[in-house]
């Protein structure tokens, strides 16, 4: 069977199970549960592919947008938008679609992930600039930016090694490369660094705690031992000729215009009504630590102001840092629901309550900025999960869909998915649980919002 009487297929199948999906929604009027993994055979989600280039936590499971871009198939050439796009799983995924990419995060280690996913390689030209780092890194001055606790995480030989491949990549590489040099660079601090690789918060390998490390304890401790004697350029090499490979080919596809990739979501530089379809899964509430997860990283990349990460978490939706004057709401989120709640969690504990509050004032924001974007009829896919405040359950996908619909959408389907991995299942706060299970929305955009 050819490539296109595939795609045809599967494009044949996903609409016929999204059309039965939505019928027994409507019919039975309350949330079907599904398995995302069975409903799409994913196709480039594996060590291959461009998906693969770094580690970021909380991936979005590649087989949604997948699913959903083989059963609403917009037009060649009209907008996706993912206001959240991480490590930009649905933005790669509509560039195989051939569709115009708009996309937004806060974390700039994201936005880094999600260009070099984006950025078409001339894989032998690639290849000639890795070889010329190579040839010179030994031999220059390193270039050791203000890493915070670089002491703590990195031995002074390692620092060196990784300072003379900086100095390497900044001097030699050309700008067009930069986005798969660096995202490679990045993942090599990561992976010659003291933190445990299972993790995706950094946390210290410490040899005393071997006994609470599970079945896999002797391996996170012989790595400790290699470190001793890594090499850092090898580890270099060999992930970005991987990620050479891995990265989409000069000419592979073509994607009109070049994607626009904002800071936050709240403010996107687009036209109203531009937009004709979004999927995103935005961040939770008291559940991950995207910037922390990515400290290493946004350190050796010069990226964190002053040498602080806090900046950048003050810019991210979901933060538990909050300012002083970021105080309850009086007038509430516009949830009565999630106002009854907030006030209980509140007696509890007065700072969860202004974090949770916080939030979907933020999320309010976002969501008005999305439906400002979207053109009428135009589909919103919206994939979050719930879980604890304060030990209470926090029903996040209810509350967000209650405002998505206040804004102008209407709900079209409501599924819920399992989640395997444990990407998505991070404390944040004691009290704040684990997220086992997620809802997938799919909304309309049917009125206009004055």
């Amino acid at each position: 069977m050819s490539t296109n009487a595939k795609q045809r297929e599967r494009r044949e199948a996903a609409e016929k199970s999204l059309l039965d999906l939505i019928a027994r929604f409507e019919s039975e009027e309350t949330a079907i549960e599904v398995n995302f993994r069975n409903l799409v055979n994913s196709e480039g989600g594996g060590g291959k592919s461009a998906h693969a280039i770094h580690p970021y936590p909380a991936k979005l499971l590649v087989n949604i947008p997948q699913f959903f871009l083989a059963a609403l198939p917009p037009l060649t050439g009209s907008v996706l938008l993912d206001p959240f796009c991480g490590s930009g799983t649905v933005l790669y995924e509509g560039a195989l679609a051939g569709l115009r990419l708009v996309g937004s995060d806060s974390n700039p280690l994201a936005r880094l992930i999600t260009k070099a996913k984006l950025t078409p390689l001339d894989r032998e030209e690639a290849r000639s600039h890795l070889e010329h780092v190579m040839a010179v890194y030994p031999l220059l001055p390193p270039t050791i930016p203000d890493v915070v606790n670089r002491d703590y995480w990195f031995s002074e030989r390692i620092s060196e090694g990784l300072g003379r491949l900086k100095t390497a990549i900044e001097r030699n590489v050309p700008s067009k490369y930069r986005p798969v040099f660096d995202v490679s660079f990045s993942a090599t601090v990561r992976r010659v660094s003291y933190a445990d690789p299972r993790l995706s918060v950094p946390v210290k390998i410490n040899p005393d705690r071997s006994a609470k490390y599970g079945a896999k304890g002797d391996e996170v401790i012989r790595r400790l031992a290699r470190l001793a004697e890594i090499d850092v350029g090898a580890v270099f090499w060999s992930i970005a000729s991987q990620n050479i490979q891995r990265c989409p080919e000069k000419g592979q596809w073509f994607v009109p215009g070049q994607p626009e990739i904002f800071s936050d979501a709240r403010s996107l530089g687009i036209a109203e009504a531009s937009v004709s379809l979004a999927i995103t899964s935005p961040p939770y509430v008291g559940a991950q630590k995207y910037v922390r997860a990515s400290g290493l990283s946004l350190g050796w990349l010069g990226l964190t102001p002053n040498c602080k990460l806090r900046p950048i978490e003050q810019q991210s939706i979901g933060r538990e840092h909050l300012a002083a004057d970021e105080t309850l709401e009086p007038s509430g989120t516009g949830v009565a629901e999630a106002d009854r709640l907030l006030e209980e969690i509140a007696e509890r504990n007065p700072l969860r309550a202004r974090i949770a509050q916080r939030y979907l004032l933020e999320m309010r924001d976002a969501l008005s900025e999305l439906s400002r974007t979207m053109c009428h009829d135009g589909s919103l896919v919206l994939v979050v999960g719930p879980n604890l405040v304060a030990g209470l359950e926090f029903p996040t996908p209810s509350y967000l869909q209650k405002m998505a619909e206040s804004l102008g959408f209407a709900t079209q389907l409501h599924l819920i998915d399992s989640i395997d991995s444990r990407g998505l299942m991070t404390k944040r706060n004691r009290t704040a649980g684990m997220i086992q299970q997620e809802s997938v929305f799919l909304l309309k955009r049917v009125r206009t919002i004055a």
